[in-house]
């Protein structure tokens, strides 16, 4: 029987309050069923998607498999979405159609294309004559070969010694990704790493973190802690080979092999966007370059990489095609009481449908769950109108960018001007995986409860820094038990301790797309870990069970709230105004590496100031624009944080950003302890090729019958 994490950690001793408490709660909602505004800020577990309906819904989703625009599964997917979108209320719906190229391997729902001597193999691989036992996966729009394959010398790209374009040409190119870059301390201080790597690949400051189990901040996070950093390394790696192979101003490889730093079943079915044209735009007219690619894990790579340096000869099977196909998105309001009024007041809710697995593109459940609760307040009752975006252009070739000429609000400007708020939301419910064993070859599901790492993190990208985006935040996700969450803005400020802060990666947040820009939140779970795999459904290459139903149903909870918070709120354009997150910018910035706003000094420089001269009298102007009663401030210290201990206090008795006078044993919400160097603790271990023996497959992945995953149950 399924068992879900957080269900799951329920305590038998508690059972009976927890009845208890969930009777009451029932109660209370019932009794409070028509005060419609209290249940815009908060949450009448009546009006929710159950867990039940939520895995019915991931079940469906599972069985269609990838829905990559314009695909069958993409097609049932969105008649799935379009149908249930009418049912929860959604009005004028309108479709978009785009055509373009869509690159197709046919290796759904059969895991056994993968394996050599299988029978139907669209992936292989014959190095010196000795069969490769399982390919992992392919590159994206790398093109394909005959059904025989192609037969050229394979050629080891080192990166220390490149090859030149002429003796690429022709040659089947073998890659190994590299390991994470090494700890130089003062390299960007005080951090030790630089501030790309920190963006990517570190957990680091925030506006708000939930309690719990985190990795030491400032420094890359390895695959034994958590695989979504080193998985999102390695492969961001491909890109830069697919360019070496397509061999600009010479012919190009014949075909490429990429040996990932993966485990095996890390590796298995994973893949990424790349676009294999000289531009490096996938948008309409791209010509594309036929470099066929295939990938391998660790261990199936070993005996590739040593004959590639030996200059022995491979051939390489990759069976695609580019087909014209059709994506097609859908847009749908949820009318407000003033919609089709000139009084209408908006807000936009995306995520993108199109994908390879179950979390990568749930968001659109998440999107049906806010709606089948908004749904059941009146539309007289509710303040504004929601509009329900579900994009297919993420993984068309060149993603949303390159298709730009197809955003509906690009090409009607003028409807963006009722639009106050964006939301969006992805990759939500899914279980954290990591990489483990003596040899970092075993794939697992993290150890652990919800709050230290087991589920997947849920960041939200908050812009801009606005203090009552950042509590409306908070008391969503403490009112609906997010068990792990961190919110950040990066590149406009310090995180809460002072230290550098970076951006939630893919949070699809359309408000940062359009000029103006629009406040909002998104919300992207963690990834990709498990989650770009194209076998990873309800059950994953780590095991059963990598959807946890409660935990996505309390996110859909926590960002239901928040868009009702913005829906009740009736001055919200001067409440998310940006330009007090500029000026706290400006004036608490005092590294480069913290923040890119100017001035980085963190005073606004004497020459900004209309009078110069008088700038020094105008001290409190530009270093104190918080009153003490917002900043939470008291005249003692909170344990042994103290205001002479922070980043922001001037002696004796001035703060940067709150207004005099300061008690130097004070605290407020806004303590920055002053910045000490960050040495790292750990390194990324990074497992050379070792000789195993062959053939190694995927453990999800044996030759027939395939015993762990039951029929149909994907």
């Amino acid at each position: 029987m399924k068992r879900s994490i957080l269900s799951g950690m329920a305590m038998v001793a508690s059972l009976s309050l927890t009845l208890m408490g969930s009777v009451a709660a029932e109660s209370d909602d019932q009794a409070r069923d028509d005060d419609w505004g209290y249940w815009l800020t908060h949450i009448n577990r009546r009006f929710m998607i159950s867990p039940h309906e939520a895995l019915d819904w991931a079940k469906f989703k599972s069985n269609i498999g990838p829905t990559y625009g314009g695909s069958p599964g993409s097609q049932k997917w969105m008649n799935f979405i379009s149908t249930t979108m009418q049912e929860f209320g959604a009005i004028d719906l309108f479709y978009q159609d785009m055509p373009y190229s869509r690159y197709v391997v046919n290796d759904w729902p059969d895991p056994k294309t993968h394996v050599y001597g299988s029978g139907v193999e669209v992936e292989k691989l014959v190095s010196d004559g000795t069969p490769v036992p399982v390919v992992a996966s392919y590159g994206m729009t790398s093109g394909s070969t005959p059904q025989t394959g192609v037969t050229a010398p394979m050629l080891y790209y080192d990166p220390a010694n490149p090859p030149t374009p002429a003796q690429i040409a022709g040659k089947i190119l073998v890659f190994q990704t590299v390991p994470y870059p090494v700890a130089v301390p003062g390299l960007n201080p005080p951090y030790a790493y630089s501030t790309s790597t920190l963006a990517a690949y570190a957990y680091t400051d925030y506006l708000y973190e939930s309690p719990g189990n985190w990795y030491t901040k400032y420094v890359p996070v390895p695959a034994s802690v958590s695989s979504s950093y080193h998985s999102r390394w390695v492969w961001n790696q491909l890109g830069g080979f697919a360019n070496i192979g397509m061999n600009k101003g010479s012919a190009p490889a014949a075909g490429m092999v990429v040996v990932y730093d993966y485990s095996p079943a890390a590796a298995f079915g994973l893949i990424q966007r790349t676009v294999y044209s000289l531009t490096g735009n996938g948008g309409p007219g791209t010509v594309y370059v036929n470099v066929p690619t295939l990938c391998l894990d660790r261990v199936n790579g070993v005996k590739v990489l040593a004959d590639a340096q030996a200059g022995k000869t491979a051939t390489l099977t990759l069976n695609a095609s580019f087909q014209n196909s059709t994506s097609q998105y859908v847009i749908g309001w949820l009318p407000g009481k003033d919609y089709g009024t000139p009084q209408d007041e908006q807000i936009l809710i995306a995520t993108h449908t199109d994908a390879m697995s179950l979390v990568e593109e749930d968001g659109a459940l998440g999107m049906l769950g806010i709606m089948h609760y908004m749904n059941h307040i009146p539309q007289s009752a509710r303040p504004k109108t929601l509009i329900f975006w579900f994009d297919t252009r993420h993984f068309m070739p060149g993603a949303e960018g390159a298709w730009s000429q197809y955003d509906y609000y690009l090409e009607n400007p003028s409807l963006l001007a009722p639009i106050k708020f964006t939301l969006a939301m992805e990759h939500m419910g899914g279980r954290s995986t990591i990489e483990t064993g003596p040899d970092g070859n075993d794939y697992d599901y993290a150890p652990g409860g919800p709050n230290s790492g087991a589920l997947i993190t849920s960041f939200i990208d908050i812009f801009n820094n606005n203090l009552w985006l950042v509590d409306t935040v908070k008391h969503a996700a403490e009112a609906n038990h997010w068990p792990r969450v961190a919110a950040s803005d990066g590149g406009i400020a310090p995180g809460v301790n002072g230290g550098y802060m970076k951006s939630v990666n893919s949070p699809l947040n359309k408000g940062r797309s359009y000029k103006p820009n629009i406040p909002g939140i998104g919300l992207a779970g963690d990834w990709p870990g498990a989650w770009t795999q194209e076998y990873s459904q309800l059950n994953t290459e780590a095991g059963f069970d990598g959807f946890d139903e409660d935990y996505f149903v309390e996110q859909v909870a926590g960002l239901t709230q928040i868009a009702g918070a913005v829906m009740a709120k009736s001055n919200f354009s001067i409440t998310a105004d940006f330009g007090w997150g500029n000026i706290a910018s400006g004036l608490t910035c005092t590294l480069p590496s913290i923040c890119t706003s100017a001035p980085v000094t963190g005073l606004l420089p004497d020459s900004q100031f209309t009078t110069p001269g008088n700038a020094q009298a105008q001290y409190w102007e530009r270093s104190a624009n918080v009153w003490k009663s917002r900043a939470g401030y008291q005249n003692y210290s909170s344990g042994p944080a103290r205001c002479a201990g922070c980043l922001h206090f001037r002696p004796p008795e001035s703060c940067a950003i709150v207004e005099p006078s300061i008690n130097p044993n004070g605290w407020c919400r806004y303590f920055s302890p002053i910045p000490v160097v960050y040495a790292p603790e750990y390194q990324q271990p990074y497992y050379p090729p070792a000789q195993y023996p062959a053939p190694y497959y995927p453990r999800l992945y044996y030759p027939p019958p395939y015993g762990r995953r039951p029929p149909g149950y994907y």
